[in-house]
């Protein structure tokens, strides 16, 4: 231990010597602290096509027995997901929200009187022009609760890029504008730190929705995507140095 300190030592020596005997060595200045601080706000805000939905479909039944209404529950949910699948075969078809609850007769006497299951299904899809045919083909066994229309990921990441190259554009419009008027020449102007704004869930333009029961054959449903509105702020602290 004792001579891993020395070396250590000896060649922090070294490397001190060397730099203050080497001619023309660059020295990073400290940053400066004096000046006016400003602080601005840059924003940007991007319109997307949306490229992606999700359709939302649900089966309930109520029966006196629970076990016939599970059962009855699971042949329709297990039919109507065969069928999502085959009219979507790239579509993501996922169950959820499995719930079974008592129901009791009205009055004081709290008498049961039957069983009410329901269970829900989700397909998310990229493909657009077959979604009237994929949501058509479930609504043979399921209910259609409804589509959001939203931006996939890669979408997302490209507005993203898009509204951060734009914000922080804006900011520097800003800073370079406060500065003209306050004669301090683009030389004297240091932007010191950048905050982001968080940016809210990106909220779809256009939605639909509809219910509809379980009898085939049903007729293909009309929909519009729309588009999304993507928004970003950034927050920076610039210095004004003096002259």
């Amino acid at each position: 231990m004792h001579v891993k300190a020395l070396t250590v030592i000896a060649a922090a020596a070294l490397c001190a010597a060397t730099v203050v005997s080497t001619p023309g060595l660059a020295q990073v200045p400290a940053p400066r602290s004096d000046g006016t601080l400003l602080l601005m706000t840059g924003s940007a805000e991007i319109e997307a096509a949306n490229d992606e939905a999700v359709a939302q479909f649900f089966f309930e039944t109520q029966e006196a027995d629970l076990p016939r209404a599970q059962s009855i529950v699971n042949q329709r949910v297990a039919d109507g997901v065969a069928q999502l699948k085959r009219a979507d075969p790239g579509a993501l078809v996922e169950t959820a929200g499995y719930t079974s609850y008592p129901v009791y007769q009205p009055g004081t006497q709290r008498k049961l009187v039957g069983w009410r299951v329901r269970q829900g299904v989700s397909l998310r899809t990229s493909d657009l022009a077959a979604l009237p045919r994929a949501v058509a083909a479930g609504q043979q066994h399921l209910a259609l609760a409804g589509v959001d229309f939203r931006l996939s990921r890669a979408a997302r990441t490209k507005a993203e890029a898009e509204l951060i190259e734009q914000a922080i554009a804006n900011l520097n419009d800003r800073v370079a504008a406060a500065a003209r008027a306050l004669k301090v020449p683009p030389e004297r102007v240091r932007l010191e730190e950048l905050n982001f704004g968080v940016a809210p869930p990106p909220m779809p333009r256009m939605r639909a929705e509809m219910m509809a029961s379980a009898a085939p054959p049903v007729e293909e449903p009309q929909f519009d995507a729309g588009r999304s509105l993507q928004q970003l702020t950034v927050t920076g602290k610039a210095r004004l140095l003096p002259p």
